[in-house]
């Protein structure tokens, strides 16, 4: 059975506490539906004084050279793109590398097997666009993921991935986070907050 966006994005945050009990104390929110169409993530972390924001994804289609191919909607990535400003390693895709059950009873370490994209290195792709140059109808760009790279298309785009079991593990290495952009700037702070709108979603604290 394929695993929809929903349950990846649950049991990854979950493992993510788990490794993190008895060190901190996570706190999830979650927004609805509309408001994620907004603000373009699922979950956004509060990380010893910084912020940083994921938008998972999920995908059960694998080509014959082994990618596996996931989709990523222009206003979606354009709103990331919009929240992330010039920080580095604060707002991430994440890539599970595993789209079905059978590949998660084969490995249910889900830290493991996930890819982070960093969003800054995409802020200056346009719009999908099929060969001839007219727009794709899906409106969505193709990213094709393995173990440490991917390839975003309309341009295309050759990347670096992150390792999620590595960052977490590590303490979250070389992430600006993207608070300083709030710092005494109540302007700033509040047009955040017009991304989602009167609630929250997908907020992980700990102090």
């Amino acid at each position: 059975m394929r695993l929809s966006e929903k349950t990846l994005e649950l049991n990854i945050c979950a493992q993510i506490s788990s490794f993190l009990r008895g060190t901190a104390k996570p706190f999830w929110f979650g927004l609805t539906q509309k408001q994620e169409a907004v603000a373009g993530f699922d979950a956004c972390a509060k990380l010893n004084g910084r912020l940083l924001v994921f938008q998972f994804k999920a995908s059960n289609n694998v080509l014959k050279n082994g990618d596996r191919k996931f989709l990523a909607p222009h206003y979606q990535m354009s709103a990331l793109s919009r929240v992330a400003g010039s920080a580095a390693r604060s707002v991430f895709y994440a890539f599970p590398l595993i789209g079905n059950t059978l590949e998660l009873k084969s490995n249910p370490n889900l830290l493991s097997q996930t890819w982070l994209l960093d969003v800054k290195q995409l802020s200056h792709l346009g719009p999908p666009t099929k060969s001839d140059g007219t727009w794709r109808k899906n409106g969505c760009h193709n990213v094709y993921v393995r173990k440490g790279s991917a390839t975003v298309h309309s341009e295309p785009l050759e990347t670096d991935l992150i390792s999620m079991h590595e960052f977490v593990t590590a303490g979250f290495p070389g992430l600006d986070g993207f608070q300083w952009r709030f710092d005494g700037n109540a302007e700033a702070f509040w047009e955040f907050c017009s991304l989602l709108g009167p609630g929250a979603r997908g907020m992980f604290t700990y102090d």
